[in-house]
């Protein structure tokens, strides 16, 4: 429920100002319908009136909540709420007074009144929201004032403006836009005019001072971000390029900064922004208990920061590195608001750990995070890599459906798409696993596809920022090697959206977009930290590692998709049908993992993933096993 605003001088005075409006423009009125001095009869009749009307306006103003707004904040919704009180209370008042003076009343005084009113009551609005404007615009600071140029004509880019110049210390002082839309050049916004478009930027750097380019477009925005750092490099003194954070951005970063940033890799991908149905959420997560394993990681972190926002009844983290833990537990703990969070300490490979803490916990909202995913240590660690990312998920699994949690969630890959990895062929067989337990319980097994997430431990542009803070080259694998990419916080808020979707039994794929060249992403990393590549910094080529492919696919059949109720997400039909002997053949492959021969892990891996094509090394380091000697 709506609290009542407390009254308060400012709020009484503007109660006040208003009754003086209605009382002084209905005498206005009359002396509009009448000739000045009016008659006594004309003086009579306003003094018979005055109260009801003023009664009537007042009661109607605040029957529209035209009082619950803030004053100085005045808006379209508060004009609105004014012209339904006018419009209420003329009609009222109209009424009353032709009924009970039998018609005998100047109807032009009826009709002329609620204008003026109107104008009366929003000029008192008009005027304390130019005052406000007035005292808070920004004033010029001498050496400290900077000069900064608005890409992006629009809605993010109108708001920009109107930010910077409603705060006093903010010291920013717009020189114009920038907008590649022709219909706009040479209009203005607020004063400021649209200078022109990308072409025009030497030109505009040439003739104006310029200290900061911010972009204000909240869209697709990455082939604009490359192609500015490029222009820039190329000028004699550039200006800093900066990034305007849109509403969808600041919803997913709860807590962080929102504020005009610096340009960051992520701004380089040419994604459309991510809209979520987040009350259909909320709607699964508010009051369930919800487990995320791997909890520590990058994804899993995440998950367990935009999962706090909709107000579960607990959070359980399970995590095995004890450092990684504290960390989130932390971080948990100070956003969890009444949610209940318990961190974790174990190894989902331990399958008596598993159910000890699903007995416990009974957790409702399963995420499966934990993975060990880098690909090349797995090739030389096949049995762990099976242990951790799939057997693992056959115990959870079978947890999950003998407590009778609601949904299950795995977070897989698209490298188990034609897998020529361990790492891919072990996430293709827990995606086999969760597919095995559809349907068999009240619990909705689900698994969700997608590729490189930006910034993530061990990815590659984390080492691409180790190495030019080293001073190092950069190692790319291949001039052609292409991957997809997304952010943390849009591949979770996806993941989020899809578990709200299923039904069971479905592998949804989230649209990535178009894969990005590694080279083309080592280069534009280059140039936004100043330095130009082949020559500030040089690249080098190392070649493809083994179980590495030069494309990642995120479907073997682009037919075999069907489309979600959300734009963003796709269903998988058909790839995933579990073979009726599954939990034997996995069972199989447990057993395989404890024993000393990787590439007869591998064999077995194969005949239950047809499409895994491995990499020849496990079959040489298999028949090495068989010649050494007992």
């Amino acid at each position: 429920m709506v609290p009542r605003p407390r009254l308060s001088w400012r709020r009484s005075l503007i109660v006040a100002l208003d009754i003086c409006v209605v009382v002084g423009t209905y005498f206005g009125a009359f002396l509009a319908r009448f000739p000045f001095p009016p008659a006594p009869d004309v003086l009579l009749m306003f003094r018979q009136t005055v109260l009801g009307v003023t009664a009537a306006y007042m009661g109607c103003y605040v029957y529209a909540r035209v009082y619950r707004g803030l004053f100085y904040y005045s808006s379209f919704d508060d004009s609105l709420n004014i012209a339904k009180g006018t419009i209420l209370a003329a009609l009222l008042s109209s009424m009353t007074i032709l009924f009970l003076r039998q018609g005998q009343f100047p109807r032009s005084v009826l009709l002329m009144h609620p204008i003026f009113v109107l104008l009366g009551v929003g000029g008192i609005r008009f005027l304390i929201r130019l005052g406000k404007t007035w005292l808070n615009m920004p004033r010029h600071y001498v050496g400290g004032e900077r000069n900064v140029l608005l890409f992006g004509a629009g809605e993010l880019g109108e708001s920009l403006l109107r930010q910077m110049r409603k705060t006093p210390d903010a010291r920013y002082r717009v020189v114009g836009f920038l907008d590649d839309d022709a219909t706009k050049w040479g209009l203005a916004i607020h004063g400021c005019y649209v200078l022109g478009g990308r072409e025009s930027l030497s030109e505009i750097l040439k003739r104006r001072q310029v200290d900061e380019i911010v972009i204000a477009i909240g869209s697709k925005r990455g082939e604009l971000v490359r192609d500015m750092v490029e222009r820039l490099h190329a000028q004699e003194k550039s200006p800093e390029l900066r990034i305007a954070p849109n509403l969808t951005e600041m919803l997913l970063s709860p807590g962080r900064d929102i504020s005009v940033r610096k340009v960051q890799p992520a701004d380089l991908l040419n994604r459309d922004v991510v809209k979520l149905d987040e009350a259909r959420i909320a709607g699964l997560l508010r009051g369930r208990r919800v487990l995320v394993t791997g909890a520590g990681g990058t994804i899993g972190g995440e998950l367990v920061r935009q999962v706090l926002r909709f107000a579960p009844a607990a959070v359980t983290l399970i995590e095995a590195h004890a450092t990684s833990l504290f960390h989130i537990e932390g971080e948990a703990r100070a956003a969890a608001g009444r949610s209940r969070i318990d961190a974790v300490l174990g190894d989902v490979r331990d399958q008596a750990f598993v159910d000890r803490v699903f007995a416990d916990k009974r957790p409702e909202i399963v995420f499966h995070a934990a993975a060990h995913k880098h690909v090349h240590q797995l090739e030389h660690n096949v049995q762990e890599g099976v242990l951790n990312n799939a057997v693992a998920t056959q115990y959870l699994c079978q947890a999950a459906l003998k407590n009778q949690a609601l949904a299950f969630l795995l977070i897989s890959t698209d490298k188990a798409v034609n897998p020529t990895s361990v790492m891919g062929a072990t996430k293709r067989l827990a995606e086999l696993a969760v597919a095995g337990h559809a349907g068999r319980g009240t619990t909705r097994f689900m698994s969700v596809r997608f590729g490189n997430v930006l910034g993530s431990s061990g990815s590659v542009l984390t080492i691409f920022q180790r190495q030019l803070e080293r001073g190092e080259a950069l190692t790319v694998t291949h001039p052609d090697v292409r991957r997809f990419f997304m952010t943390v916080e849009e591949a979770v808020g996806l993941i989020l959206q899809a578990v709200s979707l299923g039904r069971g039994g479905e592998v949804f794929i989230l649209k990535m977009g178009e894969p990005v060249r590694i080279l083309d992403m080592a280069k534009n990393l280059a140039l936004l930290s100043g330095l130009e590549p082949g020559k500030d910094v040089e690249i080098r080529f190392t070649g493809l590692k083994q179980g590495e492919k030069m494309d990642e696919e995120l479907m073997e059949d682009p037919a075999a998709c069907d489309p979600s109720e959300h734009s963003q997400i796709l269903i998988l039909r058909g790839e995933n049908a579990p073979p009726e002997d599954l939990e034997k053949r996995l069972l199989d492959i447990e057993i395989a993992t404890r024993g000393p021969d990787a590439a007869a892990v591998v064999r077995r891996i194969q005949a239950l993933v047809p499409t895994f094509r491995p990499d020849p090394a496990h079959e040489a380091a298999s028949g090495d096993l068989e010649r050494r000697p007992a």
